[in-house]
């Protein structure tokens, strides 16, 4: 007979990923007012659960973004029960959210999906049961679950109970959110963190819904069930095999002109590293419906940096692998029909900065005199060199990720865009430097400096974590006076 278990688990983690970020929910989240702290009567609740259930933990648990938080706790490890938080690699109750329905599992050991779960080792979760707690508008907010550490066959009663409980549990939260709204800011929206892609501030179509389906992938293609990779506002990237090798899977989740573009370069270049293989190293290309999905290879390794802000703290080694890598990049060509199609237009974008109030009068009239006087010497450029998208291999080489931005652009955009990120670092900015000057490109590279900052303005969203605004409005203030600085003194001269 078929061992249940085995069979294909109703969970879809590129769905639940992609619920679990959703804006308005987070909203409802933040609404709560509650945090990594006990509550009372949250506390109250799990104790129910684990008294009627007769389990050995209950949680009442709300998903954010990156974690999941225990505003009720009954019998968890000293260490959980003090911190009342974990990371969502620890987390069962997040594709509770990305199906708002019950989730019942007999032995996590043997699910599918679930088996890689770091809750199974460092929790010892082994029979989950876990029901939806919902806002007063519906969005889902975590879970109440009963968990147990050994095999468990849940019986429709227990189930019953659970969800008459997590009826309760809801209840009490509105009550919570519905004291609180007036006095709760909004929550940071970690998806606004600009992914540094110019979009030529040109305003999109709304996005829709709806656009991942399973449907039309290929056979052989098993995610992992671990939280995504990376993501962005408009791209979410999962772990998973196919046919037994690691590889990358990465998704279009909004339907704006933007985010097309940005993923059909990718899958352009992808492509063309497939038939060039380039000097560095890239996931290369298995298979992509040439729309919404693209599955690349997937190196074992870490990126420099977890977030995608632009301004991190590099040890000068780095920035110098980092040269490194982007000079043997820019060796690369791409084939002859890609040579002019990836061209990028230096005037269009700065036209569309101007307009956009990212570019002064001054700013966009001195940089088309000096683009005017640059060689149009044209390199193979990644477009996005920051932290997020370079991987730190075990071999001690530099990987790079995402070339959704990439393309042929004046000699120096990619030094440019590391100048940007080193905003803090007098060691780092003098190498680079230097870089420049032995290289004798200070003209191309003031004109993308000078773009690079208008990208960094035209990206610059206000519901960022106050300390990442703090840090980028202080390299944007940096990057824009060394760029004016350079183009007075080349454009006066």
């Amino acid at each position: 007979m078929t061992d249940p278990w085995f069979l294909p688990p109703p969970i879809d983690p590129v769905r639940s990923a992609a619920t679990v970020r959703d804006r308005d929910r987070l909203r409802a989240v933040a609404a709560t007012g509650l945090g990594d702290a006990p509550h009372r009567r949250f506390d109250t609740i799990a104790e129910q659960v684990r008294a009627k259930l007769r389990t050995p933990v209950a949680l009442v648990v709300l998903v954010e973004v990156h974690r999941q938080i225990f505003p009720g706790a009954a019998g968890l490890p000293e260490l959980w029960q003090h911190s009342r938080q974990t990371a969502l690699t620890h987390s069962f109750c997040q594709y509770v959210v990305g199906t708002d329905d019950r989730l019942v599992v007999r032995d996590a050991r043997r699910h599918p999906l679930l088996h890689t779960n770091d809750a199974i080792r460092d929790l010892g979760v082994v029979a989950y049961a876990g029901t939806p707690i919902t806002s007063r508008d519906g969005q889902v907010l975590g879970a109440l679950c009963a968990i147990d550490n050994q095999p468990r066959d849940w019986t429709s009663e227990e189930l019953a109970d659970l969800d008459a409980l997590a009826t309760d549990c809801s209840a009490a939260l509105h009550a919570l959110s519905h004291a609180t709204a007036t006095h709760r800011p909004p929550p940071p929206d970690e998806r606004s963190g600009s992914d540094g892609r110019d979009s030529d501030t040109s305003q999109d179509g709304p996005a829709r819904d709806g656009l991942w389906s399973t449907a039309g992938l290929p056979s052989g293609l098993v995610f992992d069930g671990r939280p995504p990779l990376r993501t962005t506002a408009t791209f979410l990237v999962s772990s998973a095999r196919l046919h037994g090798e690691p590889v990358a899977v990465g998704f279009r989740l909004v339907d704006t002109d933007a985010a097309r573009r940005s993923l059909h370069r990718h899958i352009d270049v992808a492509r063309a590293f497939d038939r060039h293989r380039p000097p560095v190293v890239v996931g290369m290309y298995r298979w992509s419906d040439d729309d919404r999905v693209l599955i690349l290879t997937r190196a074992i390794g870490d990126p420099l940096r977890d977030g995608p802000d632009t301004v991190s703290d590099l040890d000068i080694e780095q920035v110098r692998r980092i040269i490194h890598t982007a000079a043997l990049l820019s060796t690369w060509r791409p084939p002859g029909d890609a040579l002019q199609r990836w061209h990028v237009d230096y005037e269009r974008s700065i036209a569309a900065h101007h307009r956009a109030g990212h570019l002064t009068d001054d700013d966009a009239r001195r940089t088309l005199a000096l683009l005017r006087r640059c060689d149009d010497v044209r390199t193979f450029t990644h477009g996005n060199l920051v932290p997020h998208n370079i991987q730190q291999l075990p071999s001690g080489r530099l990987g790079l990720l995402d070339f959704g931005a990439a393309g042929m652009y004046l000699t120096g955009l990619d030094l440019a865009t590391l100048y940007l990120t080193t905003a803090h670092d007098p060691e780092a900015r003098r190498e680079l430097r230097n870089r420049v000057t032995d290289a004798d490109i200070l003209d191309p590279f003031t004109v993308n400096l000078m773009l690079a900052t208008a990208r960094m303005a035209a990206h610059h969203h206000p519901t960022a974590p106050s300390a990442v605004l703090a840090r980028r409005r202080d390299a944007l203030i940096r990057g824009r006076r060394t760029a004016r600085r350079l183009l007075a003194a080349l454009t006066d001269a």
